[in-house]
């Protein structure tokens, strides 16, 4: 496939001035086309005022607010849509504008440039249909704000070539965004189960069933959120619901179809009174009956959709999470309330519409409900493991851990690979382990379950360290923590100039407990290993490289798969010799009191030392002391044993919970 690297959007309203937002911000020049003048300097004025915030919050500065800018060439001219190699068609929804469009686009373009829609109302092969080469026609479906909201639906046509399929999942990928692959379907796939949430709590107030300030003060709790459906119909239009609603029962049946008072509210051109408690019909507020229709209307229909191959449970989550900003996904929803639960609350509110049960909320199809957060693909003669929760960081957690174990098992078990490289998807490798999994165990005083995660931790990174096969970990962003220690475990680690590497554990009140504190010096020795964790020092890849954590730095590929062909002949070949001040540290026990955190010019590192909590710091320090000269299997059993009293003491919990309130934490030493 041509590399894109030039893009144009048609469309300089709201959503496609957002567009070209996002690809100047990512460094691509883009050709933004409009009818009228006017209509471009409107556009280019949501641009202009998206920056300038961005700018007054330090984001960008004044040099780079003008070079951004500096990529966009708007113009009313659709003929210089020609040095294109992707287009995107971001105008309002009318299917037979749309179509004369993308008529006119296919003798404009090159013949190899990708044409994408962003329609929400249509169907692509629709679009496609009277076109030469509707082969390299998709759908590309954005969310509200599209500069900043990270998911995009892939939706190929009945005719889209797959090899252009793959090529916009890598190009999204690249540049940020998160793509999620679906079929050609009413709604897609976030807003066929969004839009029936928005619709059935307008449904409940028109019944009685409870008061707007009610229904959406119980959705936010049953579904986590931070606004309900009838602050999020008022935060992006009321009369927006209503049309997504009319749009999908035209196609899907009268289930969809917008509530009456829902449309009386568009009628009345006034958003919806979010403080109101009042009844409708001499109602009452019944918590229980808001429960049930809001869980089982949307995860009925994101359940429809898994049995119509629309999209995967986990894409449908990823979706939920990216594109809506719900903490869980309809079906990681599910699996907490309980499956048989939620089975009884879908078939409540489809048997009212004479719908069926869909097929995988039964016992027999429950297995297409598995959430795969880490998955395993062959290309060649190399194996792929892959962290899919780019939204979280991938953070390790007992789900993941038990998925990389199963994927660990497939790969070492194939003769038919030699090589295994593990990568994260997003902005993250791994950005260190589940602390919402610490907190809920220290909370009901389950160290045990801490303990037991760790310990199978430890076994599943070792089953990489002892691997037939050469490991890998590719670092395309942030590692941290046991993202590190997992790394660690690895032959190779190839960084990128996305990497960033640090051992935080000491800065939340605990010590790394996957291997850091024994891997670590082995590989860079004592010095540096604990000047990394007593520091909690971000490095990028550059610095990386001459400790010895990363054995190459490479430019990240737009295709992860091309890392199949990479190989190191030497490890650690930038690995520098330590200064003297530096291997001083060597001798660092942890206590705060030690000279050598006076010494001159070590004032920045001792301030930030200073701040870590003194029991993790001296327990981590003393880990790598007492490591040193063990096998590494009593030096890793060293971690384990300190674990439970690590967790109970009140800075762990001052440290972690730290993470969640986004404050600094204030250590006690206890």
């Amino acid at each position: 496939m041509k590399p894109i690297t030039t893009v144009g959007v048609v469309g300089a309203g709201t959503m496609g001035s957002a567009i070209a937002q996002h690809f100047i911000m990512k460094g691509l020049p883009v050709i933004l086309v409009d009818q009228q003048d006017a209509f471009l300097e409107k556009g280019v004025g949501h641009i202009r005022s998206s920056l300038e915030e961005a700018l007054q919050r330090r984001l960008i500065d004044q040099a780079g607010f003008e070079q951004i800018l500096g990529r966009l060439h708007c113009t009313t001219d659709q003929g210089e849509l020609a040095k294109a190699d992707l287009v995107v068609e971001a105008i309002f929804e009318n299917l037979a504008v749309k179509k004369q469009l993308f008529a006119e686009l296919e003798q404009v373009v090159g013949a190899d440039c990708i044409l994408a829609s962003n329609t929400s109302s249509f169907l692509i092969s629709e679009i496609a249909a009277d076109l030469k080469t509707p082969e390299r026609v998709l759908g590309v479906h954005y969310f509200y704000h599209a500069a900043k909201n990270k998911l995009v639906e892939i939706i190929p046509g009945e005719k889209t070539d797959s090899a252009i399929v793959t090529a916009l999942e890598n190009f999204y990928s690249y540049y940020d965004k998160t793509p999620i692959l679906v079929k050609d379907a009413p709604g897609f796939a976030v807003n066929r189960f969004f839009v029936p949430w928005l619709n059935e709590a307008a449904r409940l107030y028109e019944e009685g069933f409870g008061s707007i300030a009610f229904i959406d003060r119980v959705a936010c709790e049953v579904f986590g959120v931070g606004m309900g459906p009838f602050a999020l119909m008022n935060a992006t239009g009321v009369p927006i619901a209503m049309h997504a609603a009319d749009g999908l029962s035209g196609e899907l049946g009268p289930f969809y179809a917008p509530a009456e008072i829902l449309c009386r509210q568009v009628a009345s051109k006034q958003d919806w009174n979010v403080e109101d408690s009042s009844l409708l019909n001499n109602g009452s507020d019944r918590e229980d009956v808001v429960i049930r229709r809001l869980v089982g209307a949307s995860l009925g229909v994101a359940a429809q959709m898994v049995d119509e191959g629309v999209v995967d449970a986990t894409s449908a989550d990823l979706g939920a999470r990216a594109g809506l900003r719900w903490p869980v996904g309809p079906f990681e929803l599910l699996a907490k309330l309980g499956p048989g639960n939620v089975r009884e609350m879908v078939e409540s509110v489809f048997s009212s519409w004479q719908l069926p049960l869909p097929g995988c909320l039964t016992d027999a199809g429950a297995g297409a409900l598995t959430l795969d957060w880490v998955t395993s693909e062959v290309v060649g003669r190399t194996g792929f493991i892959i962290f899919n929760l780019p939204d979280r960081m991938n953070p390790l957690g007992e789900q993941v851990m038990n998925q990389l174990d199963r994927c660990v098992d497939e790969l070492n078990a194939r003769d038919d690979i030699d090589k295994i490289i593990i990568h994260g998807k997003g902005k993250a490798f791994i950005a260190g382990a589940d602390i919402k999994f610490f907190l809920d165990a220290m909370a009901t005083d389950d160290l045990q379950r801490i303990q037991q995660f760790t310990e199978f931790g430890q076994q599943v990174l070792n089953k990489i360290s002892a691997s037939d096969k050469a490991t890998y970990a590719f670092l395309d962003g942030l590692t941290l923590g046991g993202g590190l220690e997992l790394a660690l475990a690895c032959d190779y680690r190839i960084g990128t100039r996305k990497s960033v590497l640090a051992f935080p554990e000491t800065g939340i009140g605990i010590y790394p407990g996957l291997g850091g504190t024994q891997r670590a010096p082995r590989l860079i020795g004592a010095a540096r290993a604990k000047l990394l964790i007593a520091t909690g020092q971000f490095i990028n890849a550059k610095q990386a490289y001459a400790y010895g954590l990363v054995d190459a730095v490479i430019d990240p590929p737009f295709d992860w798969r091309e890392l199949a062909a990479f190989s190191i002949d030497k490890p650690q070949a930038g690995r520098t010799e330590e200064p003297p001040e530096e291997a001083a540290f060597a001798a660092f026990d942890g206590d705060l009191r030690n000279p050598l955190l006076d010494r001159e010019g070590f004032e920045k590192q001792a301030k930030g030392i200073r701040r870590k909590a003194p029991g993790a710091l001296k327990t981590a320090m003393e880990l790598i002391d007492r490591g040193r000269d063990l096998d590494l299997a009593a030096a890793l059993q060293l971690e384990l044993d300190g674990l439970q009293t690590i967790f109970a003491s009140q800075d762990a919990k001052i440290g972690l919970s730290s993470i969640i309130s986004g404050q600094k934490p204030v250590f006690v030493g206890k």
